[in-house]
């Protein structure tokens, strides 16, 4: 199986188990309010004073707007490297669109956020914003940064590290209990099922216009 039709699987389960969750939540099924209340009662979940302050740096480097500042700086690295607007245009609309995206399911179903917030924090709370902007912020680095290493050990360890970064920004998430576990994961389905979409843009878009450079390059050669 190739990587396209891997992505679009990954892409339609992710889209139809958002939708699943989605109806779930609100419907406000028992079983979803249990699974998320038992989580949050986990002994891991304890506060302390540190844990309080550590995972309060991460949730501020993992907000929607540091994500898409550094969406920009990688969009401007593609542009010094490529010279090519389109990708910087679908750089940026990934993570600025999807934000938006965001927003917009989180006035539409108008989940309460937990009460027991360590960190207080406003808005709703389904799907998670800042699970989401950082979701995207490493499927472009996986995406389009990662091609770029000629080292596989260096492609290996930013990639790694890119989705710990992701996984320890979500369970910030989780332990100010801005967010309930299904917020959570509602965000991860939806960044897998935007990105899907991107990607299918990206390759209707972009290759034909590759394509016209290479055209208008052999032209040029040619007189």
């Amino acid at each position: 199986m190739n990587k396209n039709k891997y992505w679009l699987i990954t892409g339609l389960i992710s889209s139809i188990l958002f939708v699943i969750l989605v109806s779930v939540i609100c419907l406000n099924q028992s079983w979803i309010i249990d699974l998320d209340s038992q989580f949050q009662r986990l002994p891991t979940m304890t506060v302390t004073t540190i844990k309080n302050q550590f995972f309060s740096i991460i949730t501020f480097f993992g907000s929607p707007i540091v994500n898409i500042c550094l969406t920009c700086l990688i969009a401007l690295g593609v542009w010094f490297r490529q010279n090519q607007l389109l990708n910087v245009i679908w750089i940026i609309s990934a993570q600025v669109i999807g934000d938006m995206l965001v927003f917009l399911f989180k006035e539409i179903i108008r989940r309460p956020r937990p009460n027991n917030q360590v960190m207080k924090d406003t808005g709703f709370s389904f799907p998670s914003g800042h699970t989401f902007s950082t979701a995207i912020v490493v499927l472009i680095i996986l995406f389009i940064v990662i091609p770029w290493l000629e080292d596989q050990e260096i492609q290996f360890a930013i990639s790694l590290l890119s989705i710990c970064w992701l996984g320890v920004v979500a369970f910030s998430r989780l332990y100010l209990r801005n967010h309930f576990l299904t917020d959570v994961l509602g965000s991860i389905l939806l960044a897998l099922a935007w990105w899907e979409i991107m990607r299918g843009i990206y390759f209707t878009l972009y290759n034909p216009a590759l394509e016209s450079i290479k055209l208008k390059h052999l032209k040029e050669r040619k007189k």
